[in-house]
This record gives C-alpha cells, structure tokens and sequence, in this order.
C-alpha cells in the first residue's frame, strides 16, 4: 500500500477535527460548559483523549472553535434570509423556524450560546460571536411579527416584546429534553404557536 501523500494526510486531520468538534457541540448543548469534560467529548467522538488534545490546548479552545465552526456551517442568518423571502404566511415562518431549531442535532449551537450568554468570563470575540446571534434572531424574526400582526394571523401588543416572550419559551424548551418534542413535532409546535396566533 502506498503511503498517503500530504493532502490526503491533511483531509485525515480535517476530518478528524471536524468529528471532534461535532461531538463537542453535542455534549457542550447538553451539558453546559461547566459540567463538560474533555473526556466526554472524546468518548462522543470515539477518539482518545489524547487526540482531542492533539487539536486542541483547552477545553475552552475546543469550545470556541466548536462553536464558531458550528455556526460558519449552519449558517443561520441565510437560513432566516431564505426562509423570509418564501412565500409562506408569517406564522408558517415561524412554524418553519422553530420546527427546524427544536429538531435533533440543530439545536446544539443555539442551546450552547443560551449556556454562554449567563457568563461573563469569555473572550471578546466570543461575546461578540454570543451578542450577534441574539440579533440574528430578532433582525429576521420581528418583520415576521409584525407582518402577521398587520395582517391579523398574530395578536397585537410590542411586537418585539411578543417576539423576546417567545424567544425566552423556545429558549426553555431547547434546554429541556428534546426527544419529546421531536415525536410528532408538527403537532406540538402547532400548539406552542397558539401563543401568538389568532387562528
């Protein structure tokens, strides 16, 4: 057998990186960041703890690029971009949304930054990166409230105070167990979305 050249050695590593830091998101998420060790995050991606330690100095480290890998790749803010311009009434955005979050595996990076947002000890590009998927959030999901209170689908009052209230409920439930909702998940959000719908 040949001996692997230079590329292929560096996509052995990429991959390996890459399966490291998809175990952390899992384990971070359902964790915390305090709870979490690095053994926990090498048993979950079936690699040695020496291993993780290869690609990374700290804990802390494999959190940080974990969670900026996680959201480079997710991509949310194109997500929200493509759901906005469907044709979809706003409540069915929403539904799409939150159907999309609360489905297992994607909601490991929103539920990390729920965990980090309650600290005050993160580096600065950190706290930037914690800041600015809060507004995410609001910047794609308040034109929705407010178009559908316009049209009627969703009750009146502060639009952005309606919005934070189901933000903050989404929040819980994310930190809770999401094997429940994922059993016939469309029926549940249909009853979560009653909370702003006037249907």
């Amino acid at each position: 057998m040949a001996p692997l050249n230079e590329d292929q050695l560096k996509d052995i590593r990429d991959e390996r990186k890459k399966q490291i830091m998809i175990a952390a998101l899992k384990v971070f998420a359902e964790n915390g960041v305090k709870l979490t060790k690095i053994g926990m995050i090498a048993k979950e991606a079936g690699v040695s703890h020496g291993l993780v330690y290869h690609y990374f100095s700290s804990k802390e480290e494999v959190l940080f690029e974990s969670l900026e890998w996680g959201m480079e790749v997710a991509d949310t803010k194109k997500k929200l971009d493509e759901l906005g311009k469907t044709i979809l009434s706003p409540l069915d955005k929403l539904k799409s949304f939150v159907t999309f979050g609360l489905k297992e595996g994607n909601s490991d990076i929103f539920r990390i930054i729920q965990h980090l947002g309650k600290s005050d000890k993160l580096p600065e590009h950190i706290q930037d990166l914690v800041l600015n998927s809060g507004e995410i959030y609001i910047e794609s999901l308040l034109p929705w409230i407010i178009e559908g209170q316009k049209n009627g689908e969703i009750i009146q009052g502060d639009s952005r105070e309606i919005l934070e209230i189901f933000l903050n409920v989404i929040s819980g439930i994310m930190a809770d167990d999401l094997i429940f909702w994922n059993h016939n998940i469309d029926r549940k959000v249909d009853i979560l979305l009653r909370m702003l719908s006037t249907r």
